[in-house]
C-alpha cells in the first residue's frame, strides 16, 4: 500500500513538472475530462448525475492517497488544501450538469416570469 502511495505522488510530481501545469490545473482539467468521459462512456445525458458521482469517488480516493502520503512523511496535515482540491474537482463539472438540467422540471420555478411582466396583447 505504502509503495502505491508513493509511486502515485512520484507520477503526479512528474506530471506536474513535464506539462507545466500546476497542480490545481490538473484538478480543474482531469474532473471537467473525466465527467464529459464517463458521460460519453455509460451513453447519459450530460444532466445524468453518475458520471459526477463517480468523479467524486475518483477524487475521494486521490485525496485518500493524499493523506496516506501525509501521514507516511510526517507533513503536518489540515482539510484546507484536500477542501481546495475537491472544489476544484468538482464544481466545473456541477456547473456543467446543472446548465444541461436547466430546461428540465427540476429548475421550472427559477424560470417562471414574474406576475408584474408586461402582457402583450394578440388581437
Amino acid at each position: 500500500m505504502i509503495a502505491l502511495v508513493l509511486d502515485w505522488e512520484a507520477f503526479k510530481v512528474w506530471l506536474t513538472a513535464t506539462t507545466g501545469l500546476s497542480h490545481h490545473d490538473w484538478h480543474l482539467l482531469l474532473g471537467v475530462l473525466l465527467t464529459l468521459g464517463f458521460t460519453w462512456l455509460l451513453r447519459l445525458p450530460l444532466g445524468a448525475w453518475a458520471p459526477s458521482l463517480i468523479v467524486l469517488a475518483l477524487e475521494l480516493v486521490n485525496e485518500a492517497l493524499d493523506f496516506t502520503r501525509y501521514h507516511i512523511d510526517g507533513y503536518p496535515w489540515g482539510p484546507g488544501p484536500m477542501m481546495v482540491d475537491i472544489a476544484l474537482t468538482m464544481l466545473p463539472p456541477l456547473a456543467i450538469v446543472l446548465a444541461a438540467r436547466w430546461d428540465s422540471l427540476d429548475f421550472y420555478r427559477f424560470r417562471r416570469r414574474p406576475q408584474g411582466m408586461i402582457k402583450v396583447a394578440l388581437r
